[in-house]
């Protein structure tokens, strides 16, 4: 017998052995390169041209920096910058020039290699000691052609391939200048041995680090989008599960949120806010120029990462970027002899939330009672007085009895009296974690190949039957040059996972555990048998999940698997003019898988019942994706005019096939064999496909690095519409005017270097929105419950209507941005301003007649508007402190927008549905007044103001439940008229509700602090949203308590002290009432301005502590680098939530908040390379 009985295929043999061999034929083309020799052509150093008139010295070098194969070293203490001089040369050697700007100054230069002059003023010291050393980066990998320079003199040196260095000084009190493009430069003691292992940081906020953009790179000095990146600073040091959470607050505007807190949990990204009343809104993210999860990727893997956030930047992606774009790159392989970096990481998760609910059975069933009493006019728990006794003598002795046997209705039965803390016996408080991570990179002039695995898993809460998390990650880069004008590279990608639970589904856990289960009530009985039921009352205790979870058969699975494979070559025929092609295919399956069974429990002492139902069902998901991608650029420079054209080709298509089965009346708890199962078996399945093909096109110019302009055009067709609705062009076109190049700035340099302003304007099409066959007529089948001939009988129902006029969504976006550089590129500044136009948008048309029979197809009938704002400012510097070098760095980001309707088919204007001129996200609400203070006064407010429409729940109430009270909530009527309701729930007439809020997020921002000293270093995450409202769900156990269900599991402990009474007048909650936030027509199910929350928080997202170890110790184990950390996620949050069990992010992510927990780390690791 088989154990495992799948209900579907993944995918044929036949093309599985077709795609494993041609991975084989991709990987054996490029590695017998590297067994072949060929010829290497050197090239001399560039000949310059370049004409200018009284220039500082100090920036006709940076004009040859910039454009030419030479770098400059030279002091501030020579003048360079206010020695005037005209330069005239036409395909010159650098010797010609160099004696041309240094004829009269009487300085001298000397050519170290690489293109490396260092320009002296003073003849060289004379060398008495020998130094050796090794130069590597943050990572630890050692870095070549880095220039060592005694200080005042031109006595210096460069590291080698392995990153070494060599080199005579004058004495101990020598001092090393090192220095290499990118990074910043450090001035080294020679007398603190320092100089042994030196540290490279790269260059941070700098106006001329190269962004990944579409199809290539751009000097970020020469952007004129909105382009965001961040480098692998942000994720080297910091141990997270993927990358969402390292990403969360770290780009302004670049949303990300959490559903769910379980191991596991992906998050998702929203780029400048709303972009669809249809949802929706996840941008495109392209792994190495392919679609992929971000979520899954290993996070030592990135080297960077893009966020495309305006049309002009994405247009380049058409119909794919119409919500913004992520691209992230992953790390290359780097020259040399071969490189190992292995990291772990050890962490424990708790919550972020307090979990010390009423765990004393008389506070909580008198709590609980008394609200159901009021609502209903009996008692949930029917317990007597004489039980009410029982529950009293055992707030004080905890050696009684939590179960006792008494005779109730003529037959022994198990009686409760316990004071229970069911959070702790349903969940742990500390979830271990683990992760281990090896990276090897390596190569030749012929050939570089990077591989990397990770493995990671996680422990969840439960802590009957455990729930985990394991993931593993692997990835191989090989690059091959068979000549010095062709290159093919591969990128293959590996990653799979798996979570199992117990019970009903790792979310249904904590939802039925949070009723029912009042802490009188005990888990288990003294013979061992679960509970589920008291005997007194027709509930179940906690919905029956603890019964379930003891006996252990109700699993549950989520198995996901991507492979991904990128093979690709890229051709220079000539100068200038760079071709690339490649061709990707991702295979994605993943399936679910979920046994229930039926528990046994027992309330009479001796027998055993058994509660829930049985059944087997999986579903298993098959994606498949291919794309091809041909483009090309060329770049020409005219004089002081800069040509870039690119052009390309794109073609994409996507298969997705589903098969789900379900079974019941298993015959085996253990097996998951449909075989094994005797009940009516129901088979379903789906399948479809989507194609997109494109023309693309990006012209750059650029005249002497002041004027920029850049066009964007893409020409898509997509399978989602129908013929003659297809193909849509979208155009973009961006500018920039660099000041800081004008001569009038020049007096300015000194304090703002570089002053920039862009702005943009571009088109996008979406095709997520529409189905993928929304354009074909369909008939409804279903399956009906009669049985004909011993089989169900099915049924099709009219076609759905369709519009023909189905075509794009399409989004108009306008950006303009300011980018400056303050004291020679220490501070950075970057704003933006920008408005979303989204036109078309996909929904219900026109209300038709009744007697159509059917609802109206969606249409392009609805548009909507986004304003926003993001600012961007980073500081960072270097300096010595006691000797050493001290490098630090601080940033904020913080971005806002606001969404409003700007057309749609509501001509009464229904607060119940979308309005033209609604802001997205709107609460409206009642005002309260306070609380009646007396029963009088309750009554006669009553007489003049009838607040019956938003107190139906009391008016069911029993007797003089019935009537209003002190403690009562007073509504205001606003309006006057003598009643308080809603009046036509319109904008024209809405009674007396009005705008208390709006449950978007504001202001959300992010704070980078690090620093790095002698081998310490250390970074500090902040993040947070200035504002966002919330109004709690009905069933928000955790904030409403009985008010909302009164029987709730997890009441806080704080809670007695905020419910109404008299002597307790002044309280945050009114009369104690049940379902009054429960049910439709309650006073708490209305929203009003008293409980509205504010969710605004700021989060201690990360705090990591990090020491590497002093080379001298290192080299002795030919290790390289080797850095111990200690970490913290989530460690402390300030909020102005009225209540400390509910975390904001969860109230965000849901409205009662009743979610998987999310959690705080503590955590520790090794990073090792050698």
């Amino acid at each position: 017998m088989k154990k495992n009985d799948c209900p579907g295929t993944l995918m044929p043999g036949h093309l599985i052995i077709k795609y494993l061999l041609l991975m084989k034929l991709s990987i054996f083309i490029l590695l017998i390169t590297s067994f072949q020799a060929f010829s290497i052509n050197s090239t001399g150093q560039s000949r310059i041209t370049m004409e200018v008139k009284n220039a500082s010295i100090s920036s006709v070098l940076s004009k040859i920096q910039a454009r030419y194969e030479y770098r400059f070293f030279y002091t501030d203490e020579l003048g360079l910058g206010s020695r005037k001089i005209d330069l005239m040369a036409k395909n010159a050697t650098i010797d010609s020039v160099m004696h041309q700007l240094l004829s009269l100054t009487g300085y001298s230069y000397k050519k170290i290699n690489d293109g490396l002059v260092v320009i002296i003023g003073q003849p060289d010291a004379i060398a008495i000691m020998d130094i050796k050393g090794k130069i590597v980066d943050e990572t630890g990998a050692p870095l070549a052609g880095v220039s060592i320079v005694e200080k005042g003199t031109v006595n210096g040196t460069s590291t080698g391939e392995d990153g070494n260095f060599s080199l005579k000084v004058s004495g101990e009190n020598a001092v090393l200048i090192v220095s290499n493009v990118g990074y910043v430069p450090l001035e080294v003691a020679v007398k603190n041995h320092n100089y042994e292992r030196i540290v490279l940081k790269k260059e941070e906020n700098k106006l001329d680090e190269v962004i990944v953009v579409g199809y290539g790179t751009q000097k970020k000095v020469n952007l004129t989008g909105a382009v965001a990146q961040v480098g692998s600073e942000v994720l080297d040091n910091r141990p997270v599960a993927n990358i969402s959470q390292a990403l969360q607050g770290a780009i302004p505007n670049v949303n990300i949120n959490f559903n769910s807190g379980r191991p596991g949990a992906e998050g998702s990204f929203n780029i400048r806010g709303n972009t669809s009343i249809n949802g929706g809104g996840a941008p495109l993210v392209l792994i190495d120029g392919v679609p992929g999860n971000l979520n899954n990727i290993n996070p030592r893997d990135v080297e960077n990462i893009s966020v495309l956030k305006d049309a002009a930047s994405a247009a380049i992606y058409g119909a794919r970027g119409s919500f913004g774009v992520i691209l992230v790159t992953t790390k290359k392989a780097k020259r040399g002899k071969m490189n190992v970096n292995y990291g772990n990481n050890f962490g424990w998760a708790g919550l972020t939330t307090r979990t010390d609910f009423i765990t004393d059975g008389y506070t909580s069933a008198k709590l609980n009672d008394e609200a159901f009493l009021r609502a209903t006019g009996n008692t949930y728990t029917r317990y007597t007085e004489e039980d009410y006794e029982e529950l009293k003598k055992r707030q004080t002795d905890k050696s009684l009895p939590s179960v006792v046997i008494t005779n109730r209705s003529g037959k022994d039965q198990y009686m409760y009296y316990g004071n229970t803390d069911w959070w702790h016996t349903m969940f742990r408080d500390w979830q271990p974690s683990r992760e281990h991570s090896l990276t090897i990179t390596g190569g030749s002039e012929k050939i570089d190949f990077l591989v990397s695995g990770r493995a990671y898993g996680k422990d969840g809460m439960m802590r009957i039957n455990q729930d985990n998390y394991s993931s593993y990650n692997f990835r191989a880069k090989i690059t091959a040059r068979l000549t010095s004008k062709l290159e093919l590279f591969t990128n293959t990608y590996f990653n799979t996972s798996k979570y199992t639970y117990p019970g009903w589904g790792y979310n249904s856990n904590f939802v039925s555990i949070t009723v029912h289960a009042l802490p009188s009530y005990v888990p288990v009985n003294p013979d061992g048998t679960a509970t589920y039921s008291s005997g007194l009352n027709s509930y179940s205790i906690g919905d029956g999940i603890y019964a379930d979870l003891l006996h252990g058969k109700s699993k549950g699975d989520e198995k996901r698997l991507e492979l991904i494979n990128l093979v690709g070559a890229t051709f220079k025929p000539v100068k200038g003019l760079e071709i690339t092609g490649n061709y990707s295919y991702t295979f994605n399956p993943y399936s679910t898988m979920q046994r229930r069974t039926r528990a046994p429990w027992s309330i009479n002492p001796g027998v055993i019942s058994y509660v829930g139902n049985d059944y087997l069902a999986e579903e298993v998901n098959l994606i498949q994706y291919q794309a091809t991608n041909l483009y090309g650029s060329y770049t020409k420079k005219l004089g002081d005019h800069d040509f870039k054209l690119m052009a390309g080709y794109n073609r994409e298509l996507r298969t997705y096939k589903q098969i789900s089965a379900r079974n019941t009346d298993l015959l085996s708890e253990d097996l998951n064999a449909f075989r094994l199962a005797t009940g009516q078996a129901t088979l379903d399945g789906q399948a479809e496909e989507w194609a997109l093909q494109g023309y693309f096109s990006r012209l750059n110019y650029d005249y002497r690095g002041k004027y920029l302009l850049e066009f964007n055009g893409r020409y898509d067709g997509s399978s989602r519409f129908p013929d003659g609705k297809r193909y849509g062009f979208f155009p973009s076109v961006s500018g920039g005017w660099r000041v800081s190049q004008e001569p009038f700035w020049q007096a300015l340099k000194g304090g703002i270097n570089e002053f920039k302003l862009r702005g943009s304007y571009g088109s996008l099409g979406n095709q997520q929105e529409a189905a993928t066959y929304g354009y074909i007529q369909t008939l409804r089948r279903s399956t009906l419950s009669y049985i004909f001939n011993g089989a169900r009988a099915q049924s099709l129902a009219v076609p759905v209507p369709i519009s023909q006029d189905l075509t794009w969504e399409r989004s108009k976006s306008v950006d303009f941005g300011v980018d400056m550089g303050l004291l020679n590129n220490r501070l950075s500044i970057t704003c933006d301003w920008y408005v979303r136009n989204t036109l078309g948008m996909l929904i219900a048309g026109k209300t038709l007649p009744s007697v159509f029979g059917e609802a109206s197809p969606k249409t392009n009938a609805g548009d909507m508007q986004t304003r926003g704002w993001e600012v961007m400012v980073a500081w960072s510097d270097h300096k010595l402190v006691a000797g050493k070098p001290l490098s630090y760095n601080v940033s904020v980001g913080v971005g806002d927008y606001k969404a409003k309707i700007t057309r749609f088919d509501n001509p009464q204007n229904l607060l119940s549905n979308y309005y033209v001129g609604q802001e997205l996200g709107e609460i409206w609400g009642y005002k309260i007044g306070g609380f009646f203070k007396t029963d009088a006064e309750a009554t006669d407010y009553q007489k003049t103001v009838n607040q019956d429409f938003v107190n139906k729940q009391r008016l069911g109430a029993p007797g003089n439940w019935a009537k209003l009270m002190a403690g009562d909530m007073k509504f205001v009527d606003v309006n006057g008229d003598g009643f308080v309701n809603n009046g036509k729930n319109t904008l024209a007439d809405h009674g007396d509700l009005v705008k208390i809020g709006n449950k978007q997020p504001r202001y959300t921002f992010g704070v980078n602090l690090g620093a790095d000293w002698s081998g310490f270093d250390v970074s500090v995450f902040l993040q947070g949203i200035g504002k966002q409202d919330w109004y709690p769900g009905a069933n928000a156990d955790k904030f409403w308590g009985p008010y909302s269900r009164p029987y709730y599991s997890f009441v806080p402990v704080d809670f007695p002290e905020k419910v109404w009474s008299e002597d307790n007048p002044n309280a945050y909650f009114p009369k104690l009432r049940g379902y009054e936030a429960l049910n439709a027509g309650g006073s708490l199910n209305a929203p009003n301005d008293r409980y509205l929350q504010n969710l605004a928080y700021i989060r201690l997202k990360n705090l990591t502590v990090g020491y590497s170890l002093p080379a001298g110790i290192l080299s002795k184990a030919k290790i390289s680098r080797c850095r111990i950390y200690l970490s913290g996620d989530n460690i402390f949050t300030a909020t102005k939530l009225k209540t400390k069990y509910i975390d904001p992010e969860m109230a965000a992510a849901e409205a009662n908040g009743r979610i998987y927990p999310i959690s705080k780390i503590y955590s520790f690791g090794l990073d090792l390379s050698f």
